[in-house]
């Protein structure tokens, strides 16, 4: 087994080693764009390395203080925090092959250091899928976030920065993430930016999804649904997709809501709100004293929706139904 305790054992390469300007200037970008917190400033800060000791006196210190070190001595500190922790070696090797990932030929250093210490493979696959996320390689990361010999660990961090990463345009790829790995979600924060996304992809899963959470949880997700299709993209997708949305099978509270949402609440004034709440009493039989035509309904000029569009998309909704 190497010597991963020894500094200049384990940079053997080049024990003069220290992270350039231009790693630390990117390093540093990406924690401000992952909401000031890489997913290895999660793992320094579980493992206890947060703490440094000079003589008698005892300073508190948070992980950003520790990673990227600024010089060679910064990594030898690094590495003392590591090695000195109370955590199991395997714990103390997974950092430290973190850390030589960084270097300039990090495939071979980290790799043969993985093999000399005989690093179990789930701890490999999971810091390769941290470096990655760090890095802003989503979808090469959850490549290895995925893999089933994982078991899941910081869900609820990676499932937040996949839904709100500035750069992470992909809307599939937290909703890959959800559904694979299956997190218990503790946080409303993650929720609600989960449910952000899955509102984007599906409309009938959106809804479904919403069923799930109690009052005054699932009004809330409602309402926000349906937000997002009037709000959302123009033209025949959005035709489409409040044709789909009108077509839901809604309860009596969740039509309450509907129509309350749209007539009177903050939705009234989304595009084609009235135009939406016309079309679904009428595909629900529910006509009542709805005054006819799009215009009667207080949607006029370019807040009204495209009425031919959405009533293209909904008479070939009906035919499709109907075969």
């Amino acid at each position: 087994m190497a010597d991963f305790e020894n500094f200049d054992v384990l940079f053997a390469a080049d024990r003069s080693f220290a992270y350039g300007e231009q790693t630390i200037t990117k390093i540093l970008k990406s924690r401000r764009l992952a909401h000031n917190e890489l997913l290895i400033d999660k793992l320094l800060k579980t493992l206890g390395v947060e703490r440094r000791e000079y003589g008698t006196f005892v300073m508190s210190n948070i992980a950003q203080n520790f990673y990227p070190p600024r010089s060679n001595q910064s990594l030898r500190n690094l590495h003392s925090q590591i090695i000195d922790g109370a955590s199991p070696d395997h714990h103390k090797q997974s950092l430290l092959y973190y850390i030589l990932k960084d270097t300039l030929d990090h495939s071979r250093s980290a790799t043969k250091f993985a093999r000399a210490v005989f690093l179990p493979e789930k701890y490999r696959i999971f810091i390769d899928g941290i470096w990655l996320l760090d890095r802003g390689d989503f979808e090469n990361a959850l490549g290895y976030l995925t893999e089933p010999v994982l078991i899941p660990t910081f869900p609820e961090e990676i499932l937040h920065l996949l839904c709100t990463h500035p750069d992470q345009h992909n809307d599939k790829l937290p909703l890959a993430y959800y559904y694979t790995v299956s997190p218990a979600i503790t946080s409303s924060k993650v929720t609600e930016a989960l449910f952000a996304k899955l509102a984007l992809s599906s409309v009938t899963e959106s809804f479904f999804w919403c069923r799930q959470h109690g009052e005054p949880s699932h009004r809330k997700f409602f309402e926000q649904l349906i937000y997002t299709v009037l709000d959302g993209a123009e033209g025949e997708t959005r035709a489409m997709r409040s044709v789909e949305l009108i077509h839901l099978p809604f309860n009596a509270e969740e039509e309450a809501w509907f129509g309350a949402y749209l007539t009177e609440g903050k939705g009234m004034d989304l595009h084609g709100a009235k135009d939406a709440y016309r079309v679904r009493a009428v595909a629900t039989g529910k006509n009542g004293p709805i005054a006819s035509g799009a215009n009667a309904c207080g949607n006029s000029g370019d807040h009204a929706m495209d009425w031919s569009s959405l009533g293209s998309s909904y008479e070939q909704g009906s035919m499709t139904s109907a075969r």
